[in-house]
C-alpha cells in the first residue's frame, strides 16, 4: 500500500512520525513522510525502507493567526493535496493534516484516512478559544470520513468517544508514544550527568527532559530548587525551547541546576539512565495536558528511572500500575521540593521491581501492532 504519512512540520524532531513510518515500512508498505521544507534541509531524503519529501510553502513566513492560518492551509491544499491525492492512504498527524486529507479524499474517494491525534486536538495548550471551537467544528463534520482514529492516552480516547459518538466517529484505537527499549551498550556509563557537571556520587539527580516551554512545569521545577543548595539534590534540564534563557539564567545562579543540550532521539535513553528520578511536571491547563501521557514518562520508565509526576490521571494510573514512582499532590514549588527531599531520604531502590515490570510490558513493538493492523490487507 502507498501511504503518505503527512505531518505539517519540518520533520526533524517528530519521533512519533518516525516510529510510525518505520513500522509501516517494516510491514511492507511504501511509505513517504510528507513534511514542510525549512531552509537548510533537503527537499527529499531516503531513510532506508521509506522516504521523506518536503514541500516548500511560500506562506510559511506569515505571522501566526486565524486569517494567516487559512492562507497557509489554502497553499498547502494546492501543493500537498494535489501531489499526494493518488496514493492509497493518508496517515494524518493532527488536525491540520486531517483537514488536508479530507480535501484529498474529495478528489480521490477511495483514499483511506487514518486520523492520528497526537493530542486532544480541540483542547490543545495555548490555543485561543476561537481556534479550539474551529477544530471541534471541523472534527464534528469530518471525523466520519476517517477509517479509524488513533489517540495517545486512554483518557483522550474516552473523550473522543464521548464527544463525537453521535457524529459518525469510527473506531478509536490507542497507540501510546512508547519508545523501543534499548539496553545499555557494553561499557556504557550511567554517570553521564555526574561526569559532565561534576556532580558527586552521592548527589541525587532529578531530570527534567523535553521542551523548555510554558505550562510544562519548568518554572515550578526551577523555583523548587531554590533553598535546596545544600541538600545534595541536583536538577538537570535536558532539552531546548523558548524558555532557554530562563533555564540558562537559573543554571548561572544556582550551582545545583545544570543545562544539557537536547540529544538525538537514539541517544535519549542512554542519557536518561544517568538520573535518579525523572520529572513529569506538565500543568493541567487544558484537557489535552490533563489527559497526557508524555514521551518522557515512557523514556524514564524504559531507562529504569522512577518517575515523580504531578497528579495527571493517566500518568498516575501508569505509575501506580507498575509501582514505578510517586505522585506529587501539591503542584507548586513547596510540594515539589518536599517530594524530592522525601525521595532522596527514602531512596529509589524500592521502585526497581516495578521498573523491571514496566520494561517487560512496554515497547513500541507492542503498540505498533495496533497501527499495522489498521493497514493490514491493503
Amino acid at each position: 500500500m502507498r501511504i503518505a504519512n503527512v505531518v505539517l512540520n519540518d520533520f526533524t524532531r517528530d519521533n512519533r512520525v518516525l516510529k510510525v513510518s518505520e513500522s509501516l515500512a517494516g510491514a511492507g508498505h511504501d511509505v513517504t513522510v510528507v513534511a514542510l521544507h525549512k531552509e537548510g534541509l533537503p527537499m527529499e531524503e531516503g531513510r532506508g525502507e521509506w522516504n521523506v519529501v518536503r514541500t516548500r510553502v511560500a506562506t510559511s513566513a506569515l505571522p501566526r493567526g486565524t486569517v494567516f492560518g487559512v492562507l497557509k492551509m489554502a497553499e498547502l491544499a494546492l501543493r500537498v493535496v494535489w501531489r499526494w491525492r493518488t496514493v492509497d492512504a493518508w496517515h494524518c498527524n493532527d488536525i491540520e493534516a486531517f483537514v488536508l486529507g479530507w480535501c484529498a479524499q474529495r478528489l480521490n474517494p477511495r483514499l483511506r484516512l487514518i486520523y492520528d491525534c497526537h493530542e486532544f486536538e480541540a483542547e490543545r495548550n495555548a490555543k485561543p478559544a476561537v481556534e479550539r471551537k474551529m477544530v471541534a467544528w471541523l472534527e464534528r463534520r469530518m471525523i466520519r470520513k476517517a477509517e479509524a482514529v488513533i489517540t495517545v492516552s486512554p483518557s483522550i480516547a474516552a473523550a473522543y468517544r464521548e464527544r463525537y459518538a453521535h457524529h459518525g466517529l469510527p473506531e478509536v484505537h490507542l497507540v501510546r508514544n512508547i519508545p523501543e527499549p534499548k539496553p545499555a551498550a557494553d561499557g556504557e556509563t550511567s554517570d553521564r550527568f555526574r561526569i559532565r557537571f561534576g556532580i558527586p556520587q552521592d548527589g541525587f539527580i532529578a531530570l527534567y527532559q523535553g521542551a523548555f516551554t510554558h505550562n510544562r512545569g519548568l518554572e515550578t521545577a526551577l523555583e523548587a530548587m531554590q533553598g535546596l543548595e545544600d541538600s545534595g539534590i541536583h536538577l538537570v534540564l535536558m532539552g531546548y525551547g523558548p524558555l532557554q534563557s530562563l533555564v540558562d539564567a537559573a543554571a548561572a545562579d544556582l550551582p545545583h541546576v545544570h543545562v544539557h543540550p537536547a540529544v538525538p532521539y537514539e541517544d535519549v535513553l542512554a542519557h536518561t539512565r544517568s538520573a535518579d528520578v525523572g520529572l513529569v511536571s506538565v500543568k493541567p491547563t487544558c484537557l489535552s495536558y490533563l489527559y497526557c501521557l508524555p514521551n518522557k514518562l515512557f523514556e524514564y520508565l524504559l531507562a529504569g528511572v522512577p518517575v515523580l509526576s504531578n497528579d495527571l490521571p493517566d500518568c498516575r494510573s501508569l505509575i501506580e500500575e507498575f509501582g514505578a514512582g510517586s505522585v506529587v499532590m501539591q503542584d507548586d514549588a513547596d510540594g515539589w521540593r518536599q517530594a524530592l527531599l522525601d525521595l532522596q531520604e527514602r531512596g529509589v531502590e524500592g521502585f526497581q521491581p516495578g521498573l523491571a515490570k514496566a520494561a517487560e510490558a512496554l515497547s513500541w513493538s507492542s503498540e505498533s501492532e495496533v497501527l499495522t493492523g489498521l493497514y493490514a490487507g491493503g
